[in-house]
């Protein structure tokens, strides 16, 4: 490992935490020295060349969606049945007016209904720009 500038302020940054505990009797003191450093280590951290190496290396290995509308379309209508459920509880627990409740799921049971058509439009319709299975290599795509 080369000492570059950023392992350099890294090390710095961890030796200046240790210090400060060990040394700085004050709360307030201790507590500011600290978030000042912690800022430097992430900063000097994120900046270091292997972490950007590794990160981007992983884009190779994470094969890509075929189905982006399809997905999307399915985390709405999960995102859908959770607020109905928490809709729910919260007029059995009587933070919410039964009244209320009713209308807001009306209103959910037709986005439900809306996203139901927009899932069977979207099934099998792949992502424009994507490759087809057939043309990525020992590579299996994630469907959904």
């Amino acid at each position: 490992m080369r000492l570059t500038p950023e392992v350099f302020l890294l090390f710095a940054g961890c030796l200046g935490e240790v210090l400060v505990l060990l040394l700085v009797e004050d709360t307030r003191v201790r507590v500011l020295l600290g978030l000042l450093l912690l800022a430097l280590v992430v900063w000097s951290s994120a900046r270091l060349g292997p972490i950007t190496r590794a990160t981007e290396s992983l884009r190779d290995v994470i094969p890509t969606r075929r189905y982006l509308q399809l997905r999307s379309n399915v985390q709405q209508l999960l995102a859908e049945i959770r607020r109905l459920n928490w809709l729910t509880v919260d007029t059995e627990r009587g933070f919410r007016s039964r009244a209320q409740a009713r209308e807001e799921i009306k209103s959910i049971e037709s986005r439900l209904r809306k996203l139901l058509d927009q899932i069977v439009h979207s099934a099998g319709q792949e992502a424009l720009g994507q490759p087809k299975p057939s043309e990525v290599e020992g590579q299996e795509a994630e469907e959904v």
